[in-house]
């Protein structure tokens, strides 16, 4: 009898830490939302941290109300409209600001608070509150980006999206015509996902802007074109010689990244490539960069206006034509390994690497194991990633100086010595 009192004590101490636990949280992601705007909205009528604190713990005492009392919640968040509603009302007529962040902010704090008190829901709601947090402390970001952003690159992007996430979820998803390599909803749904890793530089690239350093201009450029920063930096060269160093190092950089980034597409693809795909991938990837480095440190300039041009990622015409290359790519891969054998894969990647590393990765990412061998897939795309870096020094031979090319050429010999060395060895 002791020891069944006992038992229960524990399970009762324990169901009241949980709820501590659920209303402490509720009472930080209060805070953590209330500080961020009172420090926008100083002096505000609506906008302290107390209040969102309460806000916060109205929410999760609501939902704990609702236990006994049903749609006490509902009550309690009428009272909270009530309350900001009147609040605005009185802020516009005194000061004449029409926003609504502020109480719309309000309103998700009480329904965050609301998620606090449900097991999953305390899980999920820090998540959101960060979210939430961020989304209100880049303002002035936010909107510098939005008069950034054209209205082709809108409406291109409006068109893709319509096509990625209306048209895809139709599309039949089963392997049609000769050697079933045709899978339109395969074929569409890899187009989405390269096109979206692009489309993350490109934001990225637009939110910071090239001006702010050679070292976004190669971090981010090279997410969504490593080609074309080698371009851009084999043009700056020319225009002065003080800037090469610089240029050698976003070059440099950005060719990295791709190393990188066939890295990050394969784990989403077949994580069972990464063992053996891991060493020359990041091998090649922190060499280039260390390499970057070096040379970023010995630049006498290292501010310069990139000129960085980027399409768009999410424009039809990309998209299409990376859909159809990345079918090619699948039947010449396939059938050079039924009749060729892996010497065949291994021609058709270090031919495709030249036009697009990314399509040749998907595939031998999609055609291992079933297919082709493990070995012949990883070795295969390291052969695209060595063919594209190639090409690379072709355009900073054939587009920049001669002095750019044989920097570039060196550190690329030696990212690619590395990278065979280390699919022989390792």
């Amino acid at each position: 009898m002791v020891k069944i009192s006992y038992d229960l004590g524990v399970i009762i101490i324990n169901m009241d830490m949980l709820l501590i636990l659920k209303f402490l949280i509720s009472l930080a992601l209060g805070a953590l939302i209330g500080i961020e705007r009172e420090r926008k909205q100083e002096g505000a009528e609506f906008a302290g941290i107390r209040t969102f604190i309460l806000i916060a713990l109205m929410g999760t005492l609501s939902a704990y109300m609702s236990k006994d009392l049903p749609y006490f919640w509902l009550l309690s968040f009428s009272g909270v409209v009530v309350l900001v509603g009147l609040s605005y009302l009185i802020s516009t007529r005194k000061n004449g600001d029409v926003g609504i962040t502020t109480e719309i902010a309000a309103f998700l704090t009480f329904i965050l608070g609301l998620l606090c008190f449900t097991d999953e829901g305390m899980l999920l709601a820090p998540i959101l509150a960060i979210i939430l947090t961020t989304i209100l402390a880049v303002k002035p970001h936010l909107h510098q980006f939005a008069h950034q952003v054209s209205e082709k690159e809108l409406l291109n992007t409006l068109k893709f999206l319509i096509i990625a996430f209306v048209i895809l979820p139709l599309l039949p998803d089963e392997a049609i015509g000769p050697l079933a390599v045709f899978n339109p909803f395969q074929i569409w749904l890899m187009v989405v996902f390269i096109s979206a890793i692009s489309f993350t530089g490109y934001i990225l690239m637009k939110f910071i802007g090239p001006e702010k350093g050679l070292g976004v201009t190669g971090v981010v450029g090279g997410l969504v074109s490593s080609t074309a920063v080698v371009t851009s930096m084999a043009a700056r060269v020319k225009e002065s010689q003080f800037l090469m160093k610089a240029a050698v190092f976003a070059a440099t950089v950005a060719s990295s990244m791709m190393f990188l980034r066939i890295l990050f597409e394969v784990s989403v693809i077949n994580p069972l490539l990464l063992p053996h795909l891991s060493a020359p991938m990041i091998v090649m990837g922190v060499l280039g960069i260390l390499l970057g480095i070096i040379i970023w440190k010995r630049a006498e300039i290292r501010q310069m206006d990139a000129d960085l041009q980027l399409e768009n990622p999410f424009s039809l015409k990309p998209a299409l034509i990376f859909g159809a290359l990345f079918l090619a790519i699948l039947f010449l891969s396939k059938i050079a390994n039924m009749y060729l054998g892996s010497s065949g894969v291994y021609l058709a990647s270090i031919i495709s690497g030249v036009a697009d590393v990314d399509a040749i990765t998907i595939s031998m990412a999609l055609l291992a194991p079933e297919t082709i061998p493990h070995n012949t897939a990883v070795t295969a795309i390291t052969l695209a990633a060595i063919s594209n870096t190639f090409f690379k020094f072709l355009i900073a031979l054939f587009l920049g100086t001669r002095k750019f090319a044989r920097n570039i050429g060196i550190i690329f010999l030696i990212i690619i010595i590395a990278g065979i060395i280390s699919v022989l060895v390792l």
